[in-house]
């Protein structure tokens, strides 16, 4: 009985010990942030995006009271490698949550675009 306890000690402890030992690294893309005038167009690795229009803009004026805050919707083209990819349409608005529109203009392995904000 005292060599059965012995050897499921020592197979258990073997087991534990044997784990992978690799270091999972995670790596996190480093953030710019940048403005983009009406009209402008900014340049990211092989993306470039071009402010093309403000479809419609309900914020609310500085001083004025109002019961919502309103949003923004703009479009913006974008660019890969100088070839027109697609016209996005963001809607910006103060309950805008990133987390879930991470990437909203432009997503790739290496690169993501998102639109933020937008300043009178």
């Amino acid at each position: 009985m005292k060599k059965i306890l012995f050897i499921a000690a020592l197979l258990i402890t073997i087991f534990s010990f044997a784990q992978d030992a690799t270091i999972i690294r995670k790596v996190t893309l480093p953030e710019m942030v940048t403005k983009i005038n009406f009209g402008a167009s900014v340049q990211l690795e092989d993306v470039r995006l071009k402010f093309v229009e403000v479809v419609q803009d309900s914020r609310c004026p500085k001083a004025v009271q109002c019961i919502w805050a309103g949003e923004v919707i703009v479009l913006v083209d974008v660019f890969k490698n100088g070839n027109k990819v697609e016209q996005k349409r963001v809607t910006i608005n103060p309950t805008f949550s990133l987390q879930e529109q991470l990437g909203n203009l432009f997503s790739s392995e290496t690169l993501r675009i998102s639109g933020v904000s937008v300043m009178p």
